[in-house]
């Protein structure tokens, strides 16, 4: 009965779930082309910045290193962003991720995005395994970034209520899950970034420190 009631919490959103705070982030990918990260800092109220690292085992976003070291310049805290691909290893994926952020500084926790293909399994053990080799080799949960279908459908069980979670509800909808970052909008309006960006809210309950590598 104690279980079943703590799932049951783990579903529902936290008492303060609909209120967001500063700091106000960013996440950038290949999407967002030649992003001007001098005015990108001075010209904008932000406080982090998670760039589009690598796909699966093979694939690495074609801005993420020259993201990673302006992003770096201009003193932007930053963190890395993993798409999860069912279909690859756990270590091809991780190795592919660790190749590719190797050398350059993160401040804060990676992200694991995950996208099921519906109408196929996600694999949860493999993504498991993702997890772990992460958080061995970071020293820190990753976080995890899902929609709200996927945050209650693979991760609202007892196991995951240590990870901080990324809900992806673009929208003026508040998130219906717990979270620690939402990702409030994919049409952001940045200095600096001539296209649309999705913008991140932090949990009125954390810090951004909370999230930080050890």
């Amino acid at each position: 009965m104690r279980k079943i009631f703590y799932l049951l919490m783990m579903a529902l959103p936290l008492m303060a779930s609909a209120q967001t705070t500063a700091p106000l982030g960013i996440f950038v990918s290949q999407s967002q082309g030649t992003v001007d990260w001098p005015t990108v800092r001075e010209q904008n109220d932000l406080e982090f910045v998670y760039i589009m690292a690598t796909t699966g085992a093979t694939t690495t976003d074609a801005r993420c290193l020259t993201n990673l070291v302006q992003a770096q310049k201009v003193g932007l805290p930053l963190g890395c962003v993993h798409r999860y691909d069912r279909h690859y290893s756990a270590q091809g994926q991780f190795d592919n991720f660790k190749a590719t952020v190797k050398g350059h500084h993160m401040d804060l926790a990676p992200a694991v995005m995950v996208v099921p293909d519906n109408p196929y399994d996600l694999n949860i053990k493999r993504l498991d395994m993702l997890l772990q080799m992460m958080e061995k080799e970071y020293g820190v949960k990753p976080l995890i970034m899902a929609s709200q279908e996927a945050y209650l459908k693979y991760f609202s069980l007892e196991r995951y209520g240590a990870y901080h979670v990324v809900i992806v509800s673009n929208g003026l909808k508040f998130p219906a899950t717990r979270y620690t970052f939402w990702q409030y909008t994919d049409k952001e309006q940045v200095a600096g970034i001539v296209e649309y960006v999705p913008g991140w809210k932090l949990h009125l309950t954390y810090r951004l420190a909370d999230v930080k590598l050890n």
